[in-house]
């Protein structure tokens, strides 16, 4: 049988210098021996293909060793996952019965995972496969002291990749477009409504903030009582619709940060108005008092993630015997300034296969199986990431009590509107940064005040992550 080669061409040739000694006086010239080889496909015999004597000199070089493959498809790997993934996982082992012996699924919890990682590092050994984690957790085991996520583009068809709806894997590259993890689900904000209030009041959904705010004034003066969402939230919510510039990665060494810029505070100064009237509550979302407010039919509309609709009102704010296809989803307002409309995003996860994996081909098949695989996703309860699973998850929304309309064509087009210039995969903590903010906020007091202590809070945390902080791109 005719064997195929290895490698696409011929071997380089090794030149083995000989040194004849010549017979009687003179010195005879030095002589070389040159010998082609190749290396034969599924052999680690090297072949002579022929041996040619030249007189003259030639530089001596060695013929490489045959490359060695350093991956194993039938190596064992193990995924971490959270409770909610189990089911997905248990649907993989029974569809892959060849396979599952091979995979090892561990609850873990990921909060702990780059503490984790680190540990790991020191010891060489006890790296996961696969994870499933947020793409800040990504990003955050993605600097140069973890240096844990492999990159998945050569690994995934680009087909796939392409399928998935727009904007949704723009959290999973590295800023050198490294592909790090495919997105599980989505959650980018949008303005949920209840159309039945609307109506019965007369007002139009806003379209800028500006109209966001005056509708407020509007509505504390002709039904007192009544509320357009909470500040008390991830102040995110606001500041990243509006390109806030306070996590906006340049590199994975550079940030800018710049809490005192007009585009955080435009949104400060709109919150003191809006708080200061009671149009917008102090209160966080799940506090027992906020959400008195939607029991009792007065929340007129709330910036929230494309999840809160099913997991949000429909059971919390809204009780069963509540829900007459009342609510809607609009896309969020722009500033009047800004060219257009921008959204910030509240969790959708995601998932990741290691760079120190020994099988990656298993590896990454999880993580796309876990992703696109039509059955697998509709497990999942929120909006799938890949186009046509989110496509057949959508379908359900049809027949939900709960909508005035189905929100989906909405929920897709805000996946690509989420801000670029503010993102929550840099590796400090938001939240920790915006503390004082949010204290002003639940306090009732002006957080404009508050952005000089924001911007030195975060950019300590920076600092510590082992950014370098700009304050203008």
């Amino acid at each position: 049988m005719k064997r195929s080669f290895f490698l696409p061409t011929v071997a380089p040739v090794v030149v083995l210098s000989l040194l004849l000694t010549a017979c009687g006086g003179g010195a005879a010239p030095t002589a070389q021996v040159i010998v082609n080889t190749v290396v034969v496909k599924e052999t680690s015999v090297v072949k002579v293909e022929s041996t040619t004597i030249v007189s003259k000199e030639s530089v001596v070089t060695a013929t490489p060793a045959p490359t060695v493959n350093p991956y194993n498809d039938a190596a064992p790997i193990t995924v971490w996952i959270d409770a909610a993934r189990k089911p997905m996982a248990d649907l993989w082992a029974k569809t892959h019965p060849d396979q599952a012996n091979l995979v090892k699924f561990e609850l873990v919890d990921r909060g702990q995972f780059a503490s984790k990682v680190l540990l790991f590092n020191n010891s060489g050994s006890g790296w996961p496969d696969v994870v499933f984690a947020e793409p800040s957790i990504v990003q955050k085991v993605a600097d140069a002291a973890h240096d844990f996520p492999g990159d998945l583009t050569p690994w995934v068809d680009p087909a796939i990749i392409k399928n998935f709806v727009p904007g949704s894997l723009d959290p999973c590259y590295s800023p050198d477009k490294k592909l790090l993890c495919l997105r599980n689900d989505l959650a980018p904000n949008v303005l949920w409504y209840d159309k039945t209030l609307m109506d019965k009041f007369g007002y139009k959904v806003p379209t800028t903030w500006e109209e966001f705010q005056a509708l407020g004034d509007k509505l504390v003066q002709e039904h007192p009582g009544y509320i357009m969402g909470t500040a008390d939230n991830e102040p995110t919510f606001y500041m990243w619709a509006s390109g806030c510039p306070v996590a906006h990665p340049l590199s994975v060494s550079e940030v800018v940060i710049n809490a005192e810029d007009n585009k955080c505070v435009r949104v400060a100064k709109m919150i003191d108005h809006m708080v200061a009237n009671g149009s917008l509550s102090n209160l966080g979302p799940f506090d027992p008092k906020y959400i008195a407010y939607g029991n009792s039919g007065k929340l007129l509309m709330m910036t929230c993630a494309a999840w809160c609709g099913d997991y949000v009102f429909n059971g919390t704010y809204y009780k069963p015997e509540q829900l007459k296809n009342q609510l809607a989803a609009a896309l969020p307002p722009k500033w009047q300034a800004d060219d257009k409309a921008y959204t910030g995003n509240w969790g959708g996860a995601a998932w990741m296969v290691s760079k120190h994996t020994v099988n990656p081909k298993l590896a990454v098949s999880i993580a796309v199986y876990m992703t696109t695989d039509l059955n697998v996703t509709q497990i999942v309860g929120t909006m799938p990431a890949y186009g046509p699973a989110a496509d057949a998850w959508a379908k359900k929304l049809d027949t939900s009590k709960l909508y005035a309309s189905n929100p989906y064509e909405v929920m897709k087009q805000a996946t690509g509107m989420v801000n670029p210039n503010f993102t929550d995969v840099v590796r400090y903590d938001l939240n920790l940064g915006f503390k004082p903010f949010l204290a002003a906020v639940e306090a009732k007091k002006p957080t404009v005040d508050t952005l000089k202590d924001v911007q030195s809070t975060l950019v300590d945390l920076a600092q510590k992550e082992g950014y370098s902080v700009k304050t203008t791109p």
